[in-house]
């Protein structure tokens, strides 16, 4: 093809529809025309995730299936939830009825079962938890597995997930369920906390036989983890420090079969939008699976005052219109799409992985700057 003078060359190639890498959209909360927000992340090659509870031990409306203490009732939540986990939702999108890469479930220290009653003052999780609570996590475990394999769900990570933080009681006894710090642990005590209920979600499904459904860590400081967690974690999402620590914490993957996803922030809106892009590219560079920015979904007020957490928009004039992208989401999906172009330049050179990720990190001369998000009860 010739364009005034200058000419292209067209390549025969093709990114493919299910992402092998995934920059997941973390939330803890959605407006009510929710599948909007899923349908555009989909559209823009990342994963919407939302947290369905909340530190204080409840659980968002309608995002647990209902429990009568050995069988759950799925019907309401099937209903919600099924079209994103066969690809419904998606199927007249771009990349057509590809399933939701991952997602949340419910299960936590506080649901299905409450832990204030089965709990001893301790911080030791074996002496804290009673052998009720164990049994019940444990048949709980096995319950949501068994329903996995039975809809057949086998395209989507499941994620079991811990969000407590004890010292969010600093601010109010109510304001957490968690005695320990299960989401960015502090202690050793909170890493054995971890063990227990990896351990418990194990000895639920191993049983059931299906491969994804998965314990998910998000660890802040990996050099303090140690051995404790493996054999447990398949999907681990660790903080910046995983470029002090590169080669703990991916031969800790590779030897336990984890996926590593590393997680912080988006740039603000005074600084330049290729961060996303460049994020994703250097990471996949240092060998992880994805990225994470901690939050994505604004408000009526991220209109206002350039809020560098909103990367999905909630419509200005129909609060059930669909919402907004912003350009930095936008950033996601080309840095996503970099990634797939070079798993496909490795298929073509038939080199490795960490052969072209030398030579991509060599050429970008890429260089990340670890700063703090300026939220003092957070890390």
């Amino acid at each position: 093809t010739r364009l005034i003078g200058t000419e292209f060359q067209v390549f025969d190639i093709e990114i493919p529809d299910k992402l092998s890498f995934l920059p997941e959209m973390n939330a803890y909360g959605l407006p009510n025309n929710e599948l909007d927000y899923y349908r555009l992340a989909h559209r823009h090659r990342t994963v919407l995730n939302r947290l369905p509870y909340y530190h204080n031990g409840r659980v968002s409306e309608g995002c647990a299936p209902e429990w009568n203490g050995s069988k759950m009732e799925w019907t309401k939540w099937d209903q919600r939830f099924a079209p994103l986990l066969t690809g419904e939702a998606f199927a007249d999108l771009e990349r057509g009825g590809v399933p939701i890469e991952c997602f949340y479930l419910p299960l936590f220290e506080n649901w299905p079962i409450p832990i204030e009653p089965n709990y001893k003052e301790s911080y030791w999780a074996d002496e804290a938890l009673s052998d009720s609570y164990r049994q019940q996590f444990e048949t709980a475990s096995k319950e949501i597995a068994s329903h996995i394999k039975e809809k057949k769900w086998d395209k989507t990570l499941f994620h079991f997930y811990l969000n407590g933080k004890n010292n969010f009681k600093e601010r109010g006894w109510s304001r957490s369920t968690s005695p320990w710090i299960l989401d960015e642990p502090a202690h050793y005590q909170d890493f054995d906390a971890l063990r227990w209920f990896g351990e418990a979600f194990r000895n639920g499904t191993a049983g059931v036989g299906v491969r994804n459904v998965v314990f998910r860590t998000d660890v802040s400081r990996p050099e303090w983890q140690r051995e404790i967690l493996d054999g447990l974690v398949g999907y681990a999402v660790a903080s910046s420090a995983v470029r002090q620590y590169p080669r703990l914490v991916l031969d800790r993957a590779k030897r336990n079969g984890e996926k590593v996803i590393e997680y912080g922030t988006t740039n603000r809106l005074d600084q330049s939008n290729v961060q996303p892009e460049a994020w994703c590219v250097d990471a996949w560079a240092l060998g992880l699976d994805g990225v994470l920015p901690w939050q994505t979904i604004g408000t009526a007020e991220s209109w206002k005052t350039g809020d560098e957490l909103a990367l999905f928009y909630p419509d200005p004039e129909s609060n059930s219109a669909p919402p907004i992208p912003s350009i930095r989401l936008k950033a996601y999906r080309r840095g996503q799409q970099d990634t797939e172009y070079l798993q496909l330049l490795c298929k073509v050179l038939d080199a490795p992985r960490w052969g072209m990720a030398g030579w991509v990190r060599d050429n970008l001369n890429s260089n990340a700057v670890r700063e703090g998000t300026g939220i003092e009860h957070a890390e």
